[in-house]
């Protein structure tokens, strides 16, 4: 079975076919219809989200690759760098967000602890109380 397959020209080779041919091994064939496969099943059942996470991490990381080409042909990096420089990058939105969170919600913020101390001010303890309550054990 032959499937035809985008190739480059090449500088020297200018007569060449834009599509060139190659054939699939069995082996192959059989592992791109198991791929195929599972992806109709896991499409078909109920947990489809998964398919979503798989299409989400491509995407981001199509993502990455567009901003490590834009930043190794724009700055001086290697390929690496530009790699580690771009995942850095995507990740200052989350750090950010997390960031935010925490002078939000912990206990950092003079303000969180002064709302907490005003809401613990009004609980109540749910232990009845005695005037001459004498504990048993101590």
């Amino acid at each position: 079975m032959l499937i035809f397959t985008l190739t480059t020209l090449t500088s020297g080779d200018i007569n060449a076919a834009p599509i060139g041919t190659s054939s699939l091994s069995s082996g192959e064939l059989m592992g791109y219809g198991l791929l195929a496969i599972g992806v109709i099943a896991t499409a078909l059942s109920s947990q489809r989200y998964l398919l979503l996470y798989a299409l989400a991490g491509m995407m981001y990381w199509l993502v990455i690759e567009g901003m490590q080409t834009v930043l190794t042909s724009t700055l001086p990096l290697s390929s690496w760098h530009g790699y580690v420089t771009a995942m850095a990058i995507s990740w200052l939105p989350f750090c950010a967000w997390v960031i935010a969170r925490i002078w939000r919600y912990d206990t950092v913020s003079l303000t969180t602890k002064k709302r907490r101390a005003a809401a613990q001010s009004r609980y109540i303890e749910h232990t009845p109380v005695y005037d001459q309550y004498q504990p048993k054990f101590q």
